[in-house]
């Protein structure tokens, strides 16, 4: 079996234990990211009274990118350990065990994309051609995703307390992200270091894309892919130079 094969039917094994486990099925892959943005639009819109008339859709277009880079790198981070048991029975390319998480999360990304696109088209946004930048915008995100997943996943098996750094870290980095706010009301000395996360690089392409109807930031998110080309061969190095060495950190 191809690492293809193997990561395909993994996560499609993957997305029908989740359908098999709840009562709703897959429609929880919709109501939970819907709970979690509900919750932050009445915290940070209608309890604080905080942005413009559009701030929902300023805020959901926020929510969407990031709630698919941190669900997935939260889970990614676990793959290897969480198939401890599979190791140690069989030989497994472990570089595929992070793509999983990947791949199932991306899936349940475009059905909460469906869902803000409406959303969006509901509140007065019209579908313009300049929507359809967004293809490369979620591709250069698909790629970060992949490079930051490989890397944690290929780490915290021997360096266990990377998984109270990255859910804590995961935290820290939504409130830098520029989901609440705009970056442009910040002083240029201070814009700078918030761009050295590539998620404001991310979310502000989503909101330029679709709020705006302009083309986003190509240079910021050529660096985005740069960076993201470096973890991915980062991350392949480390399970190509570890990958029989798991199993016996894992016993």
């Amino acid at each position: 079996m191809s690492y293809i094969d193997l990561i395909i039917y993994k996560t499609y094994a993957e997305l029908r234990r989740d359908i098999a486990q709840v009562y709703l099925g897959m429609l929880w892959w919709i109501i939970e990211p819907l709970m979690y943005m509900g919750a932050f639009y009445f915290i940070f819109s209608a309890g604080v009274r905080s942005g413009g008339e559009n701030y929902a859709s300023f805020l959901l277009c926020g929510l969407t990118s990031w709630k698919w880079f941190s669900s997935t790198l939260n889970q990614a981070a676990n793959s290897v350990v969480a198939h401890r048991g599979l190791i140690q029975q069989v030989y497994i390319p472990k570089v595929v065990l992070p793509l999983i998480p990947v791949l199932v999360n991306w899936v349940k990304f475009f059905f909460i994309l469906v869902l803000l696109l409406i959303f969006l088209w509901f509140m007065g946004f019209s579908p313009t051609w300049y929507w359809l930048n967004l293809i490369p915008v979620i591709l250069v995100e698909l790629l970060l995703v992949v490079g930051c997943s490989l890397v944690l996943a290929a780490l915290v098996p021997f360096l266990m307390d990377l998984r109270v750094l990255v859910t804590n870290g995961l935290v820290l980095l939504m409130f830098l992200s520029g989901i609440f706010f705009l970056v442009d009301d910040f002083p240029p000395e201070l814009q700078i270091y918030l761009y050295l996360n590539p998620m404001v690089s991310i979310i502000e392409s989503f909101r330029t894309v679709l709020l705006d109807s302009k083309l986003p930031n190509w240079g910021h998110l050529a660096g985005v892919t740069v960076f993201s080309l470096f973890l991915i061969a980062l991350g392949w190095g480390l399970f190509k130079r570890f990958d029989r060495h798991y199993a016996k950190v894992l016993s």
